[in-house]
């Protein structure tokens, strides 16, 4: 959960809030916008998050700049948005990014769930529900789930839009979460490693841009192997989980033939 401090020993904030600004006017980057936080009805589940940690490890390590006022800025400022309220925001009545009376998450080929029901158990649980590498952690509750992620990823844990490739009311995009595994997940006590998961999203708005539903499409297994330490981190990097490993030919990466087409199959060369 970005935006809240851990009880484990870190850079001071301000010694970050530093870094934060030098970065700001070297690269000449803009802070992620996540709304008007200082709203005075807001309830928050445990106080008002501070995000110059999670804001200083996102613009240290984004692979994309998008330009002021573009469709990519617009699409990853709604989603933070929203993160930072499925996250912080104790009534979903508060929300401001979400179409009410439509809302709606689908999570690869399962099937779409109620808005309602994603907000009482949680994002982690919620786009993890039918994983079978998640599933034998137990039934977690809302903050349990997201103990056991900040516990990981102490310093942050950053995501960023890649591409959008259509705009609304259909936007379809493809994103990158990544972070440093200085942490602990369940018995794998992390040595820096960085750890990256890549995914594409479907997002369907209205016309004043209110989320109705929310499609993610991305491989959970693969990167909870990798936060075990039973998955090497390379497998994860540039996407090769969902896209596959296009580094390279597959005759030049020394494997054996799995299959040799026979006289009268289906195989066909391209």
């Amino acid at each position: 959960m970005s935006g809240v401090e851990s009880g484990i020993m870190l850079e001071p904030l301000e010694t970050v809030r530093d870094k934060l600004e030098n970065l700001k006017v070297k690269f000449g980057f803009c802070e992620p916008s996540r709304g008007d936080l200082d709203r005075p009805e807001i309830e928050w589940r445990g106080g008002k998050p501070d995000y110059t940690r999670a804001n200083y490890q996102y613009l240290k390590g984004k692979t994309q700049n998008h330009a002021a006022g573009s469709l990519e800025e617009l699409v990853e400022n709604l989603v933070k948005t929203w993160e930072m309220e499925a996250s912080h925001f104790k009534e979903i009545s508060q929300w401001t990014t979400i179409d009410h009376g439509n809302y709606k998450v689908k999570v690869n080929d399962e099937e779409e769930m109620n808005g309602t029901v994603v907000y009482e158990m949680g994002n982690y649980n919620a786009l993890m529900l039918n994983c079978p590498a998640y599933k034998k952690y137990g039934e977690l509750s809302f903050d349990e789930s997201h103990d056991l992620f900040r516990g990981a990823f102490i310093s942050g844990f950053p995501w960023e839009v890649l591409k959008v490739l259509s705009g609304p009311p259909h936007v379809m995009f493809t994103w990158r979460h990544w972070g440093q595994l200085d942490g602990k997940f369940q018995d794998n006590v992390g040595q820096g490693e960085q750890l990256e998961m890549y995914g594409m999203c479907r997002v369907t708005v209205n016309q004043e841009l209110k989320i109705q539903k929310i499609e993610v499409y991305y491989d959970p297994e693969t990167f909870l192997g990798a936060l075990e330490g039973k998955v090497d981190p390379s497998e994860l990097k540039a996407g090769k989980a969902i896209i596959g490993d296009v580094e390279c030919p597959h005759v030049e990466k020394g494997s054996t033939v799995n299959h040799v087409p026979t006289k009268g199959s289906n195989c066909r060369i391209m």
